[in-house]
């Protein structure tokens, strides 16, 4: 049996190797390269854009100006401010030359005249609705109200009440690879190479845009560097790109340099909730109200995320009287969307943070005052009718509860030694496997291996190596002998990609059942090859077997005889053919938990470092373990940069502050710390393979608990994301 194991990863040979395909490394004869000329100013009406100078340098084919595409939630001025510019890196032209560098060359000679407007850059300033960040718009680009029982009166009788101010920077997910895409136009059809989580997404995109120039849009997902959910949607350079290929009819490249990749890749989180929440002396929690404001910048496409936190707010937690306003705000910023855990991030951090703030106010322990809080029976549905599937949060609680007290321990005795140390908890519930479905098509080739072709679109997770596993034991042969491809829209009909921790259950579940759809289809040929009733055939071990006559035909020795012929002529009944494609998709999305523990130390200037780390999840089944470990351990470091080193910041006049790896600081192999990782399999889900993600829960638990473990260091209240160094010096 694979599924379980810790099978190293299929995928990686060619990475390690540097052998691996990325965008850039792409090359097609005649190809031009495009460099986008942007904004330098974060709101502007736009008077005239000058290009003759740029188009006189030996080497450039052209300039592109004033492209506007409509598209849905996307900038008035899409993908090229036309009128208005909206933020710092607004695209506003566009030079394409046959050398990269000559590109960048001439887009300095580009003048852009314009009328500086007053920009919005305050979410809380930008809800007033005094200075407008488009023009002739309202600011209030979204409002929702979810409500559920009487928090109102909940509050009234509580028997203390709290206000908070909570706040979640805005953050750049910060892949490896920046986003590229080279658009090749070949005889009446576009060939499109991207950097991308979704190839059928990009390609359902852009057929929306350009479907009435081409015959055809085939995507090739190639090598990606990193994601973290920033490559899911297409961007406004990469409809330039495919545009510049229609119109000179030629292969253009676009690859983005880091600081205009931290201008353009949408920003992640970017909330505030203004807080009220009630308990009980006994530390029952009664009442929470939310003012949610979520900072959209130039476009609204990331109002969703505010939807997902406000949903999620109650967490794992029996609160019944809750209200939650969302406010979604334009401001003159690079448009926000999703980034790994995309709002339930925010959820956690909020519900976390009430649970300790309560625990303090009331001078109660903290893991009592979740205990008494925390759902016991699953199924539950929550107050705003989210249904939490399966699980044990409880028991999860009381294993994280033994590791929390050993870190409390030795907090102690090093601030005995005056240190300031400190341990923190945090308890998340997780919301994955979004659908609708995904799709997988299992075949046999003629050397009877076996080849399988997902619509879901792994990018450095493994999830080839976990679909390997899973085909390998339904079919009983080697996992050598399992072949995973994805990426390519002419290879599958459909599918969504990967994001929302989906892949490995959603396709996985796809694939599982193609190999059983696959598996009567070889018994129905290998009984007409062996002159048998099926009834009499069992299938084991990747070989149909005749228990009565003793005979047997391998997987090789059936896909050989069906590849045969006989004169020419087709001479069994049966459909000739080992191949079995399915689609799964789950009617209710998936609810995974766990806890996070960390032991954290503060030096006298502000730094934080994690001394011990510890996190316990439950998904379900584990595909492979080593898989889902790499998940936590990376996302651990990564919402630790979070929780107290990364923050896009632009000043008043909405000039971008952080938009380089120097100034925006990301975790290093310096900052890195030992976890230590253990999972529960209570919590399974209802498919054939009961299996839930893990691809975002630490970027979810983490924050809470590395937020509570400063806070108990330094002995005072810490309401942001993330922490400065300057708000831990006394």
């Amino acid at each position: 049996m694979y599924v379980g194991q810790r099978v190293k990863r299929k995928e990686d040979l060619k990475l390690i190797t540097g052998s691996g395909k990325y965008v850039d490394d792409i090359e097609y004869v005649g190809t031009a390269y495009l460099y986008v000329v942007r904004s330098p100013v974060a709101h502007a009406k736009v008077k005239k854009i000058s290009v003759d100078d740029a188009l006189k340098v030996n080497g450039v084919i052209g300039v592109i100006t004033g492209l506007t595409i409509p598209f849905e939630n996307r900038p008035n001025n899409w993908p090229m401010a036309k009128n208005e510019v909206l933020y710092v890196g607004h695209p506003i032209a566009a030079v394409i030359a046959n050398d990269r560098y000559v590109a960048a060359d001439a887009a300095e000679l580009i003048q852009f005249d314009y009328e500086e407007l007053p920009a919005v850059i305050d979410p809380e300033e930008a809800v007033k609705d005094e200075i407008k960040a488009i023009e002739g718009k309202s600011n209030i680009a979204y409002k929702r109200q979810y409500r559920s029982g009487e928090p109102e009166k909940a509050l009234s009788n509580s028997d203390i009440v709290i206000e908070e101010k909570f706040e979640i920077s805005r953050v750049y997910p910060s892949p490896m690879e920046t986003r590229g895409l080279l658009a090749v136009y070949e005889e009446g059809s576009l060939l499109v190479y991207s950097s991308t989580q979704s190839p059928h997404y990009m390609r359902r995109y852009l057929l929306q845009a350009f479907g009435n120039q081409v015959k055809d849009i085939r995507v090739i997902q190639t090598d990606v560097g990193g994601a973290f959910g920033s490559k899911l949607f297409p961007y406004a350079e990469e409809f330039i790109t495919v545009y510049a290929s229609l119109k000179y009819r030629r292969p253009i490249k676009w690859v983005a340099i880091r600081s205009e990749d931290m201008k353009g890749m949408y920003h992640g989180r970017g909330q505030i909730h203004k807080v009220k929440f009630g308990a009980k002396r006994d530390g029952t929690l009664t009442s929470i109200i939310d003012d949610l404001i979520i900072d959209l910048g130039a476009a609204s496409h990331g109002s969703y995320l505010a939807d997902i936190a406000a949903t999620m707010l109650p967490g794992p937690y029996k609160v019944r009287d809750i209200q939650v306003n969302v406010y979604g705000v334009y401001t003159n910023k690079t448009p926000l969307d999703q980034y790994r855990g995309a709002g339930r991030p925010e959820a956690a951090f909020i519900y976390e943070r009430i649970m300790d703030i309560l625990a303090d106010e009331l001078k109660m322990d903290p893991i009592e005052v979740r205990k008494r809080n925390l759902i016991s029976q699953l199924p539950y549905t929550n107050p705003f009718g989210l249904k939490y599937d399966s699980g044990n949060y409880l028991k999860l609680l009381e294993k994280a509860e033994r590791v929390y007290r050993s870190f409390e321990e030795r907090a102690n005795e090093l601030k005995k030694q005056g240190r300031k140390v400190g341990a923190g908890i945090a308890f998340y519930l997780e919301q994955n496997n979004f659908g609708p479905w995904e799709s997988a098509s299992v075949r046999v080739k003629a050397d009877g291996k076996v080849q399988v072709i997902i619509g879901a679109s792994p990018h450095g997770q493994g999830t080839g190596t976990g679909i390997a596993q899973i085909v390998a034991d339904e079919l009983g042969i080697s996992i050598d002998d399992v072949e995973v491809i994805w990426g390519d829209t002419a290879t599958i009909g459909e599918g969504f990609g990967t994001y929302g921790s989906r892949s490995l259950t959603l396709a996985g579940n796809a694939a599982l059942l193609a190999s059983r759809r696959l598996k009567d289809k070889i018994l129905k040929l290998a009984a007409q090859f062996m002159k048998s009733d099926v009834q009499e055939l069992e299938y084991k071990d990747g070989k149909v077997i005749n228990p009565k006559s003793g005979k047997s035909m391998s997987l090789k020795e059936i896909a050989e005889m069906n590849m045969a012929t006989l004169g020419g002529i087709w001479k069994y009944r049966e459909e000739p053919g080992l191949e079995a494609t399915a689609y799964f998709g789950f009617d209710n999305l998936t609810y995974p938990y766990g806890a996070h523990v960390a032991l954290v130390e503060v030096d006298d200037n502000g730094k934080v470092k994690v001394l011990d780390y510890y996190a316990v999840d439950d998904i379900g089944l584990v595909v492979n373990p080593m898989l889902a470990e790499g998940q936590v351990m990376g996302g651990v470091i990564q919402a630790f940069g979070e929780a107290v080193l990364e923050e896009i910041l632009y000043d008043k006049y909405g000039n971008l502050l952080t938009s380089n790896l120097f100034d925006y600081a990301i975790p290093t192999a310096v900052e890195a710390f030992n976890v230590k990782w253990e999972y529960m399999e209570e919590g399974k889900s209802d498919a054939p393979l009961p299996a839930k993600g893990i691809g975002e829960g630490a970027t979810i638990g983490t924050p809470p608990a590395i937020i509570r473990a400063i806070e108990k260091a330094v002995g005072k209240r810490l309401t942001r994301l993330p922490t400065r160094m300057e708000n831990l010096v006394k």
